[in-house]
């Protein structure tokens, strides 16, 4: 695959393209004795966009995630608060009010102080644990 695209004038590395990959939905499937590259079909495909979306920017940009009451305060690298909260946004999380998103932190208003504990050991696992 990188070859092709390079030799359409796009450079890219492995891990780039298996991240992009992932993102858009696209899997391996048989077909005919070989394998091809085919992405999800209707509902399921959106579905599969947003859960990879938001477990990839979760995991390679958020750097430290801590809260009081409900409000969840989550530090992303420098640039980066605003795609992770949309990400967030678009996960549709419940117990979710809302989210502002500046250069590099993010406030999520949760509706409980639990509700903000279960979010921030949600975002823990998905990252990591940090």
């Amino acid at each position: 695959m990188s070859r092709a695209l390079k030799e359409v004038g796009i450079s890219t590395t492995q891990s780039t393209l298996s991240k992009d990959m992932r993102e858009l939905g696209v899997v391996k499937a048989p077909d005919g004795g070989g394998f091809r590259y085919q992405v999800p079909a209707g509902r399921d495909r959106a579905l599969l966009q947003r859960e990879d979306l938001l477990k990839r920017e979760l995991a390679d940009f958020v750097v430290e995630v801590d809260g009081a009451e409900n409000m969840l305060a989550v530090k992303t690298i420098t640039g980066h608060a605003q795609g992770v909260c949309e990400a967030i946004d678009q996960a549709g999380w419940t117990g979710v009010v809302g989210t502002i998103a500046g250069e590099n932190t993010i406030f999520i208003l949760c509706r409980s102080t639990a509700g903000r504990q279960a979010l921030q050991e949600k975002v823990l696992a998905i990252t990591g644990a940090l």
